[in-house]
């Protein structure tokens, strides 16, 4: 997460994150496989939306990094944001 906000450019790692987390067992790589994958195809399927979907890369990587790990109610409403609200999968 934090070479996605760091990076000049962060689809790299984004694609890098979606990777591993598909690689990963559990719930929230499962999640993350689906944010992180939502966001580089965002890059790949409308390249004209380019800088938007990088900037949207970077506010989830933020927003992911600035999360108390042990508030597992934060990391919920966190993935429900992302997952639902802003990548559009169905609840």
């Amino acid at each position: 997460m934090e070479q996605i906000v760091t990076a000049q450019d962060p689809y790299e790692a984004g694609v890098e994150l979606w990777g591993a987390s598909g690689r990963a067992p559990g719930e929230l790589a499962y999640n993350m496989q689906l944010i992180w994958g939502a966001l580089t195809d965002w890059v790949e399927l409308k390249p004209e939306e380019g800088q938007r979907a990088r900037a949207e890369m970077r506010r989830a990587a933020r927003e992911w990094l600035a999360l108390d790990p042990a508030d597992r109610a934060a990391a919920e409403r966190y993935l429900d944001y992302w997952v639902h609200d802003v990548c559009g999968y169905n609840r």
